[in-house]
């Protein structure tokens, strides 16, 4: 017989709780909760997270107010390049000039365009159709003011014209320094003694009208236009500060090809005029009788 005193001490306290048994001791509650699933929750297995690559950041969009400004300045650029490349055409090789009158007809008219070589300016020869700046008031001719004044100044300024624009004439050379060229105002002309046969005058205009007789001083030309009975050339000043001989130093190209119109598009030549006429064996000085 178990003792009460005995049976009181196996007994918890009065007030006290018993401690609760431990899953971990009891394999039977490890058991059971394994049998029936009661009071507890089944989890899914646990997989390490994806890992996302963190996305590369968008490049930097192109402002568009600073690209207008480049796209401004390579425009320019080519502008300017594009302007010094005709400048330095002009300059050096080749210009254009409009014909302003009727004094070269048939073989100019008004209003054609002639292209002309700039850098044989100081190699001009007999029968070569030559552009030059007035020798000695020629020409009377009024600047232009205002806008178009400053127009004109910025494209002479910018060599897309000449200096001296609209001071320019247009004849053929036929006389170089030493020349003796003679017109007696009915027939043909001599130099040098020999009688030349003008192919390129306009139909029905004899070789001059107008008598004279002068030997063309070295560094100067004797110039005529092919419509003879219409045009104010050396013939009509010879009272002028050269005796109406154009200096080499006032002549800006030979004409070598009518540009415009395409109608009349066509190489310049003399057609052999002066072939048969020899060198000069004498010369004078500009402004004195020979």
């Amino acid at each position: 017989m178990t003792s009460p005193q005995e049976d009181a001490d196996d007994l918890p306290d009065v007030g006290t709780t018993a401690p609760a048994a431990s899953l971990e001791d009891d394999p039977a509650a490890d058991a059971g909760d394994s049998a029936d699933g009661a009071g507890t929750t089944d989890l899914p297995p646990s997989y390490e997270p994806v890992r996302r690559p963190t996305p590369l950041a968008a490049p930097a969009r192109a402002d568009a107010d600073s690209a207008e400004p480049r796209r401004r300045g390579s425009t320019l650029l080519i502008v300017l390049v594009v302007l010094v490349v005709v400048a330095l055409v002009k300059t050096f090789v080749v210009q254009t000039f409009g014909i302003p009158s009727g004094s070269m007809e048939d073989t100019l008219r008004e209003g054609d365009r002639v292209a002309v070589t700039i850098y044989d300016a100081d190699d001009v020869a007999r029968g070569d159709i030559v552009v030059f700046s007035d020798p000695d008031n020629w020409l009377t001719v009024s600047e232009p003011t205002g806008l178009r004044g400053v127009i004109q100044d910025t494209l002479i300024f910018l060599h897309l014209l000449p200096e001296n624009t609209g001071h320019y004439l247009i004849k053929r050379v036929i006389g170089v320094g030493g020349d003796h060229i003679v017109a007696d105002g009915d027939g043909p002309l001599t130099i040098n003694g020999v009688e030349v046969d003008e192919p390129y005058l306009k139909s029905g205009r004899s070789a001059s009208d107008v008598a004279f007789d002068v030997t063309v001083p070295d560094g100067y030309v004797w110039v005529m236009g092919d419509n003879r009975s219409n045009s104010a050339d050396s013939r009509f000043h010879q009272n002028d500060a050269n005796g109406g001989f154009v200096p080499l130093d006032d002549v800006a190209g030979v004409a070598k090809v009518v540009l415009w119109p395409p109608s009349r598009w066509s190489g310049l030549s003399d057609g052999g005029a002066f072939d048969a006429v020899p060198d000069a064996t004498a010369t004078a000085t500009a402004g004195t009788d020979p």
